[in-house]
């Protein structure tokens, strides 16, 4: 890695997390939710799903958009549980190599997330007696902050909050679009494959 870096900005789904959007729209289409092959990407959603990630509406209003939406009565339960089928875990390895950068870099999450999985997939930190706080200095995420890669401003609100230089910051996620902007804004970038092992590499 350059010597000259000394921030690690990480992505959550895709890099961190492993994730199996098709999962997720199989379950949606098993409830009736006809638009959800349409609405559920891997690197950024559309409709509602997109309005949830940015905060600009609440887990209710997101549930009941798709309860409007779907062939049958369904509850809010199987509307997560749906949602939630998206998540899959995150490898030990990665958690501890996030543990080993953190004694030589400034460490950083970066996603375009939701409450709700968030608050499913943030007790993932939590093996072995550690915490959140143990693997970053700090979080970043769309829905609390109302911006989403890619737009330039996310990267920027990040940049500015934590008075990180972007010659010395590194992204690393999964989206190259993502990479895109931040390149253009002086970070430095590392697009990771699918299937890639990073560890060996960050």
């Amino acid at each position: 890695m350059d010597n000259g870096i000394r921030n690690l900005v990480f992505d959550f789904g895709g890099v961190l997390i492993d994730i199996d959007p098709r999962r997720c729209v199989e379950e949606f289409e098993k409830l009736g939710f006809g638009p959800a092959e349409e609405l559920i990407g891997k690197y950024w959603q559309r409709g509602v799903f997109r309005d949830f990630e940015l905060g600009n509406v609440s887990s209710e209003v997101f549930c009941q958009s798709v309860r409007n939406e779907a062939g049958r009565r369904v509850t809010d339960e199987e509307i997560i549980a749906a949602w939630n089928a998206m998540l899959c875990d995150i490898a030990p390895a990665k958690l501890e190599r996030l543990l080993e950068l953190r004694t030589d870099y400034k460490v950083y999450l970066l996603s375009n997330t939701n409450v709700l999985h968030w608050e499913a997939a943030r007790r993932l930190f939590a093996r072995g007696g550690h915490s959140l706080q143990d693997y970053f200095d700090d979080v970043f995420l769309s829905f609390e902050m109302h911006q989403a890669k890619p737009d330039a401003g996310i990267f920027q609100s990040l940049a500015m909050r934590t008075g990180l230089f972007p010659h010395e910051t590194l992204l690393i996620d999964d989206a190259s679009a993502n990479c895109d902007v931040a390149r253009s804004l002086g970070w430095h970038t590392h697009c990771v494959n699918p299937g890639e092992d990073w560890t060996s590499t960050i």
